[in-house]
């Protein structure tokens, strides 16, 4: 005897409920490689969740160690210990610059100006105004630097962090800092396939030192994990070997290998100037972004970056007489 179920044709079945994916969430149905890569990111993740939870920092881009209050260095400060034998240089030819001196050969509008406005002067008093003003021109030139070079760097923040969250994009501000950032994303767009971290902070609290990276990415060309760093400026330090290599000794202890630490120099300016070895002159040339892979060995750096830290140390406990090394 067949018996039949009266809930047969009663039974509805439920559709299977559509959950919409964005992101990262889609990486892992495409294939084994961007598998693996979703992991990486998901790592990296939680590396800096883990580093961020250890670190305080204040307005002052001020760190401590949260589980003590010990003051930590900032990579910054460590890597900006390299001698700068070209500041000094510097310094006095923007003082020469204000009162007339010109890198070129009969460009001299700017010290028949000079000249006239010395003659005009009444009084020593107002002579020593002058010199006061001749001796804040490298400050004051540095101060406007800063200025732009935040603004820009800010932006390109918003950017990248727009472009992980799938948000839409900010829109690129006119004025001197429109043509350097159009060539940022024009770089970004074609070299980086996967922005992973924008503004991250990282640290080592073993060794008691923090830091705050710009950005970290896998590249479009090969799909290597690359340490971005960007720089509004005039040429690209040395120094910057040492910070980036900084960064990347955080991610050692969650064995996160970083394969690349590139500097992206971007221009204010449509033009520069260039010493000329062979005329032993300046001469003009164009301004444009500037990218350069750091060559030095990352371990060298590394190695050179750690033994820094103490000389770090000992400055910031002889300015603060010890109130900061508890």
């Amino acid at each position: 005897m067949i018996i039949k179920n009266p809930m047969k044709n009663k039974i509805k079945k439920e559709k299977p409920i559509k959950v919409k994916k964005t992101g990262l969430d889609l990486l892992p149905e495409l294939n084994d490689e961007i598998v693996e890569k979703y992991l990486l990111v998901k790592k990296i993740q939680n590396a800096v969740l883990d580093m961020m939870s250890k670190v305080k920092i204040d307005g002052s881009h001020n760190y401590t160690r949260i589980s003590d209050g010990k003051w930590l260095a900032g990579v910054t400060s460590v890597s900006g210990l390299v001698p700068k034998e070209w500041l000094s240089a510097w310094g006095a030819k923007e003082c020469a610059k204000f009162l007339g001196y010109s890198d070129y050969e009969g460009d001299i509008e700017k010290a028949k100006e000079m000249m006239q406005k010395i003659a005009d002067l009444k009084t020593p008093e107002e002579f020593i105004t002058l010199l006061k003003e001749a001796k804040g021109a490298s400050f004051r030139k540095s101060k406007e630097a800063l200025v732009d070079g935040k603004t820009g760097h800010d932006w390109i923040e918003n950017w990248v962090k727009a472009k992980i969250r799938g948000r839409e994009l900010p829109i690129i501000p006119e004025g001197n800092l429109e043509r350097p950032l159009k060539q940022f994303v024009e770089w970004h767009e074609k070299e980086i396939l996967l922005p992973i971290l924008s503004e991250a902070r990282v640290a080592d609290v073993d060794r008691e030192y923090a830091g705050t990276m710009d950005e970290l990415g896998i590249t479009r060309i090969d799909g290597k994990l690359a340490l971005l760093d960007y720089k509004f400026a005039s040429h690209i330090s040395d120094e910057y070997a040492l910070q980036l290599a900084g960064y990347q000794a955080c991610f050692e202890k969650y064995d996160i290998r970083i394969d690349k630490r590139i500097i992206i120099r971007l221009p204010k300016t449509l033009t520069r100037e260039e010493w000329d070895e062979k005329e032993h002159k300046y001469k003009i040339i164009e301004n444009t972004i500037e990218v350069k892979e750091i060559e030095t060995p990352y371990e060298f750096d590394r190695n050179t970056f750690y033994s820094a830290l103490p000389v770090k140390k000992w400055v910031n406990y002889v300015e603060n007489k010890g109130r900061n090394n508890k």
